[in-house]
């Protein structure tokens, strides 16, 4: 009990203390770790944890959406918006038709745009400011995701 007390504790002080490109790549590393983790319970027929990691990761998506600022975001987010959307609706289906395929695509999707975040995230670390081309990285992964839907 007290093990499991201090696990929380722990990653409660770690998510009120990290930076927001750290919180936003770990809603993306949390998202893709779960989606993996549904699609190992469904090749295992283990429905129960299927669903479960499904739900959550489902869950950090609606999170990624509902925190997008159209505002400051423009164009990026906007197809993030409808990136994220597009997402929630194939892992729907997904669930209803018990489709590792979907999965695995919504994990490619997830895995391009973190990457591209990682990137930026990582070198405005090293003291780097985000330049115009950086965004455009970000929103050509964005671009080449839509493309390949």
């Amino acid at each position: 009990m007290y093990a499991k007390n201090a696990h929380t504790t722990y990653q409660t002080v770690q998510v009120t203390t990290t930076d927001r490109g750290r919180l936003l790549l770990m809603m993306y590393e949390g998202a893709i770790k779960f989606l993996k983790q549904s699609k190992a319970g469904l090749e295992a027929n283990d429905i129960a944890k299927f669903c479960r990691y499904l739900s959550k990761s489902q869950a950090i998506i609606a999170e990624l959406m509902n925190t997008l600022d159209f505002e400051k975001g423009g164009t990026i987010a906007r197809d993030l918006d409808r990136l994220y959307d597009f997402m929630l609706f194939y892992l729907t289906e997904a669930n209803l038709h018990r489709d590792g395929v979907r999965i695995t695509k919504v994990i490619g999707l997830l895995d391009t745009i973190y990457s591209a975040y990682k990137e930026i995230i990582e070198g405005e670390k090293k003291g780097a400011t985000v330049t115009p081309e950086e965004t455009a990285r970000v929103g050509e992964a964005v671009r080449r995701v839509q493309i390949s839907l």
